[in-house]
């Protein structure tokens, strides 16, 4: 399972992001709040720049952090395989399988046996005279995508809210949207006059830009129509 620390974040947000976009001409009159609710809905972003948050982010596969590597606004550190030994690395059981006792028993199986071709590899170099870091720079080759990996994570709020849009989704893939779900979690506690009413695309936009991709399960069919429907009605 995934889990989610927030280990900094800018303080003082709300006056920062309200005393920025007067600078652009937001009048003196309206609130801090207000101003913030009002450059969220309207995606005057710029001055959300300037809140950052820092995440711990652990027991992820491998795989998710290739797709977090896809948010470039944003600092990663990972887990280094060539530095640290993995023995018994812990792992992710794809969320499809985790109810179906025969697939998800081979899937055990099958990490049981990376776990020991890594750690005999590992041995095996350490006796053929490699040096230590020589052994862990060729094992780390062995380590399935499922293996789990750590990442810090710092990103501002502007950046935050287009990983939020993306990968609360249904269609995101299940881990990330877990990931996801964890730091929205995290991060309406803090600054809930930011992130309060921020969820996927759909939500966001006020319609779904998934169009014809649009799953059967969106729980905002009905509800949030697509972007084709919106433009639909304005040729009409």
């Amino acid at each position: 399972m995934v889990k989610v620390r927030l280990l900094k974040y800018t303080r003082g947000g709300v006056k920062l992001i309200a005393k920025s976009a007067r600078v652009s001409g937001i009048p003196e009159s309206l609130g801090d709040v207000e101003t913030v609710r009002m450059i969220v809905e309207n995606d005057y972003g710029s001055v959300l720049e300037h809140i950052y948050f820092t995440f711990d982010i652990s027991e992820i596969s491998v795989a998710l952090s290739r797709e977090l590597l896809e948010h470039r606004i944003a600092s990663h550190t990972a887990r280094s395989t060539r530095y640290n030994l993995e023995k018994g690395f812990g792992f992710v059981v794809p969320p499809p399988i985790g109810k179906h006792r025969k697939l998800k028993a081979f899937f055990l199986q099958a990490m049981r046996h990376y776990r020991r071709l890594y750690a005999d590899f590992y041995d095996k170099m350490l006796g053929a005279g490699f040096s230590r870091e020589e052994a862990l720079e060729a094992a780390r080759y062995l380590l399935p995508m499922a293996a789990h990996t750590r990442y810090v994570w710092t990103v501002n709020a502007r950046a935050l809210i287009n990983f939020l849009g993306l990968r609360l989704c249904v269609r995101a893939a299940p881990e990330m949207r877990e990931l996801a779900e964890a730091i929205r979690r995290l991060v309406v506690k803090v600054y809930p006059e930011i992130f309060k009413g921020v969820g996927c695309r759909g939500v966001n936009l006020g319609c779904c830009p998934e169009n014809e991709n649009r799953p059967s399960n969106c729980p905002y069919i009905g509800r949030i129509p697509t972007r084709k429907e919106v433009a639909g009605r304005a040729g009409g």
